[in-house]
């Protein structure tokens, strides 16, 4: 028997194995777990060169699996945009003000992180605060949940929204309700003018944007991801990163749906990549933010005759799930709100009469707001879903505009759960916070920053939000075989924790230190 590269002993092992549950520790050959059980199974395999890391009695679990979220465009952000979080409109100005002053004129600037839910004024920004920061530059901002944004008066002009004009298809502009003046709030598909006219990053500030993000995520214990929208560019950057032996991270790629026709006539299929980048399937998007009550909804938000927005022709949608499904690509639709989810389960519905497959899992990403026929429809049709997992705990404030009738079929991880739908951990990073800790705990609590309660029967267990972030991660990029569980064979992707999730009160989960993250047996964060 060939000694080990790794044993971990002294550990109270989570495996997430069914066959298993519990173990004391495990040992590691090749970047795979090679035992796993008791002390005298993982002292087997050392020898003279064995790393021994005793754990005295801290709890390891399996790599969290992030199974949506925006990773490299997040990384990109962090790196060349202005953070937005702060408290006040008069704070973002001067942040957006103090990078105007060393950026030349003409030149974009770009705000991130904003929430009008989290500053003092409750409400968006307009282009007249923007047009006090700066005359010199068109200034764009997004908000957090990445649908909405808004634009100084140059940077209307730059993307051809003018007042006498109406918006494309999929896009709404919020006007002045005493004036009719635009307000320079632009909701939906404005991320054309992201693509189009915001100046394009570079290889270099590709790579420390991945590298940035990379860091983050394993400083909270996140060893595989699933990007969820991603470009050539992004996919060549990965690429790089991978030959060059810095890519840390395992990552499944949604790309671009407009990429179908492309990969579709070179014979590339979903799974397509290898144990660190692999090709999870093909993404669009039938509406907008939850966040930014753009969803899609069979009923208005409360107090409002507002049902969000439509951004994709169901007609649309329908031919292209088709195309993407019969090219064996797997469509992915980021679909929030019921009206949203039912269309886009019609086009599933066609797209697999057409072409039967018993395992196509189709993906709905979101899948936000549901009722008891969707979820039957969704395990009828074998799909699965990643829904918002830190939503109730860090979006709280927004939870007033859905009325509690309807948050009882929001987030569903419960009613997901009880019907055999596979329900992942999901943070839609940055529209929510990715810390996987945090994502359990609203899960398990169901209750927000402020001790508020959101919708309390579709609370889960602890043991439950464990197999999202991991099993049913795997699961959603077909990698059930090699992750998801500490347990032989499986890569040796783990995180090592202060403190049993479930052993501490369900309100501190999201403190518990993560000590150490390893992927493939190497350290990626702790030391």
């Amino acid at each position: 028997m060939p000694a080990a590269d790794l044993v971990v002993q002294g550990a109270q092992v989570r495996t997430l194995d069914p066959a298993r549950p519990r173990a004391e520790g495990f040992a590691v050959l090749h970047g795979r777990f090679v035992a796993v059980g008791d002390a005298r199974e993982a002292a087997a395999w050392r020898g003279p060169r064995t790393r021994v890391l005793d754990l005295a009695g801290r709890t390891v679990v399996p790599g969290f699996i992030d199974a949506h979220l925006h990773v490299l465009a997040s990384g990109i952000r962090h790196v060349l945009g202005v953070d937005c979080s702060a408290g006040s409109v008069a704070e973002i100005q001067a942040a957006l003000r103090a990078r105007a002053r060393e950026t030349p004129s003409g030149e974009w600037i770009w705000g991130v992180l904003f929430d009008d839910t989290k500053i003092r004024e409750q409400r968006m920004l307009t282009r007249d605060d923007l047009d006090a920061v700066s005359a010199a530059h068109p200034i764009f901002v997004s908000h957090r949940g990445f649908h909405s944004h808004m634009c100084n008066s140059q940077a209307l002009q730059a993307a051809g929204v003018r007042e006498d004009a109406g918006p494309p298809a999929g896009e709404r502009w919020g006007r002045d309700p005493d004036t009719g003046r635009l307000d320079g709030v632009i909701h939906s598909r404005a991320q054309r003018i992201r693509d189009e006219l915001l100046p394009k990053p570079t290889p270099s500030q590709r790579r420390e944007g991945l590298a940035r993000i990379s860091r983050m995520l394993h400083a909270a214990g996140i060893t595989s991801v699933h990007d969820a929208i991603v470009s050539a560019e992004d996919l060549a950057t990965y690429q790089q990163a991978r030959r060059d032996g810095d890519l840390t991270l395992r990552v499944a790629a949604l790309l671009w749906h407009e990429h179908t026709e492309a990969l579709a006539s070179c014979g590339v299929r979903a799974g397509f990549g290898d144990e660190w980048l692999r090709l999870g399937g093909m993404k669009l998007v039938a509406d907008g933010a939850i966040a930014g009550r753009t969803a899609w909804l069979t009923e208005p938000y409360v107090g409002t005759d507002d049902r969000g927005i439509c951004a994709m022709d169901p007609r649309e949608l329908a031919d292209r799930v088709a195309l993407i499904h019969r090219a064996g690509l797997r469509p992915c639709v980021h679909a929030n709100g019921d009206a949203a989810i039912r269309v886009t389960l019609d086009a599933f519905e066609r797209a697999l009469a057409a072409r039967p497959d018993p395992d196509a899992r189709l993906r709905v990403e979101h899948c936000t707001v549901v009722d008891d026929r969707i979820v039957a429809r969704l395990k009828r049709l074998g799909c699965v879903v990643t829904p918002f997992c830190t939503y109730v705990y860090h979006h709280g404030d927004k939870m007033r505009f859905y009325g509690p009738r309807r948050l009882e079929r929001m987030f569903a991880m419960r009613s997901f759960l009880d019907a055999g739908v596979p329900a992942t951990g999901a943070s839609d990073y940055m529209p929510g916070p990715f810390e996987p800790l945090l994502g359990i705990q609203s899960c398990v609590t169901r209750t927000d920053a402020e001790g508020r309660t959101w919708g309390p029967s579709q609370r889960i267990t602890v043991d439950e939000a464990l197999a999202a972030y991991t099993r049913h991660g795997a699961y959603a990029s077909f990698e059930e075989r090699d992750k998801g569980a500490i347990e032989p064979g499986k890569l040796a992707d783990f995180a090592v924790l202060a403190a049993d999730p479930g052993a501490v009160d369900p309100s501190e989960i999201k403190d518990i230190p993560v000590d150490l993250t390893v992927v493939g047996g190497r350290v990626v964060h702790g030391e």
